[in-house]
């Protein structure tokens, strides 16, 4: 009887009713005639998810934390033409070269099986250069390398001493970039698939048990930098998505499936970052002739 009762209310609501509405134009809009998007411009996004967040740092717990959590990311990318000034004779077509930038910001609130609190925020700045590796005219793999700058930490709301912990990296690593074009309900759309790995790079991690009173009142800078690699520390990304083209414009509607990893080992201090996230975006293409 209840489970009726709703269903009799979300039909009589009239702001059910105008959604219905809206979402039918939309729908129609995007049935329109569309503008592809050619290699001669530069796109630009903007992203924002929610999803679910493993957190686990014995500097501050012995617990592992999860929780909601908030994804932002903004970036862009265009074609690169080598050889200037001389590029002016080069064709798009004929460009292999690809750069790529983004920028990330994700917080998260987690919680633990009794009840403790845990924050985490964290900002990622990367670049990466792919070239193109297979071309045809329906899909596209480009691979590549990255460098990434990112910052943030933890914090535990229940901890009277040492309650919070940082993070600062740099990395090095590979990427991997392809697109598949096809056609559903007679119009253009492409599912893409980046993918990322860290190889190379530092990373700043205090001693176990030391406090961050010690290292930045007291000067204690022993043995807080580390070089990693993939033994000490593994950092990937992952996203899968869906563009679908806005009629009479030069946009598409991005909907996406992130998954990234942050694990390491310094100092017998022991953290990880998992998360999955479903977002939904917004591009604008360019032209930079």
């Amino acid at each position: 009887m209840i489970r009726k009762y709703n269903q009799f209310v979300f039909l009589e609501n009239p702001y059910i009713k105008s959604s219905h509405i809206i979402l039918f134009v939309f729908w129609i809009y995007l049935l329109q005639p569309i503008n592809a998007q050619t290699r001669d411009q530069k796109s630009v996004y903007w992203q924002l998810g929610v999803g679910n967040t493993y957190l686990y740092d014995n500097y501050l717990s012995p617990l592992p934390h999860t929780g909601i959590s908030v994804l932002f990311s903004n970036g862009n990318m265009k074609p690169l033409k080598w050889g200037l000034p001389d590029s002016a004779k080069i064709s798009f077509d004929d460009v292999k070269w690809f750069s790529r930038c983004n920028y990330s910001i994700n917080p998260v609130y987690g919680q633990s099986s009794t009840g403790s609190t845990l924050l985490y925020g964290n900002i990622d700045l990367r670049k990466s250069i792919l070239r193109q590796i297979v071309s045809d005219p329906k899909y596209h793999i480009s691979t590549g390398a990255f460098a990434a700058l990112s910052g943030g930490g933890r914090y535990s709301i229940h901890n009277g001493n040492n309650p919070a912990s940082l993070d600062a990296m740099f990395d090095l690593g590979i990427t991997v970039f392809s697109d598949y074009k096809f056609t559903f309900w007679k119009k253009s759309m492409i599912v893409s698939y980046q993918g990322s790995m860290a190889m190379v790079g530092l990373a700043f991690s205090p001693e176990y048990a030391e406090s961050y009173y010690e290292i930045f009142y007291l000067s204690n800078h022993k043995n807080i930098i580390k070089f990693t690699n993939p033994i000490n520390k593994q950092h990937w990304r992952q996203q899968l998505s869906l563009n679908i083209p806005i009629s009479g414009r030069k946009s598409s509607f991005r909907v996406s499936y992130w998954n990234e990893g942050r694990i390491s080992l310094f100092n017998n201090i022991r953290t990880r970052v998992l998360s999955n996230h479903f977002s939904v975006g917004y591009i604008s293409y360019f032209s930079i002739l």
